[in-house]
């Protein structure tokens, strides 16, 4: 069960107000998984019941059901200001690579 979002919520506070509006509007809709990328948003949205992943996550999704070319994905998001570890995008190009 989903808790009602309270804007005074300490958990909630130190976000900024899109995360705040994605978790509310989340728990509002009941939705099966909402985008966060920030790590305190992600954690602010799992203890509220949510699922949540970040755009990397929503990439890896769309490759597995063969929405996207993941690869392309990758190179078009590097040349954004998308800020990302190395390390990450290597082991989620390798799953789907290997698998």
């Amino acid at each position: 069960m989903h808790e009602a979002v309270d804007n005074d919520d300490p958990g909630l506070a130190a976000l900024d107000p899109g995360e705040r509006s994605a978790i509310s509007l989340g728990i509002t809709l009941k939705a099966d998984l909402i985008l966060i990328d920030e790590r305190r948003g992600y954690a602010a949205a799992v203890s509220k019941g949510l699922e949540a992943t970040g755009t990397l996550g929503i990439l890896d999704l769309a490759a597995k059901r063969k929405l996207i070319d993941l690869r392309g994905a990758v190179e078009q998001l590097k040349q954004t200001n998308f800020r990302y570890r190395k390390e990450i995008i290597e082991r989620l190009l390798a799953q789907h690579r290997d698998g």
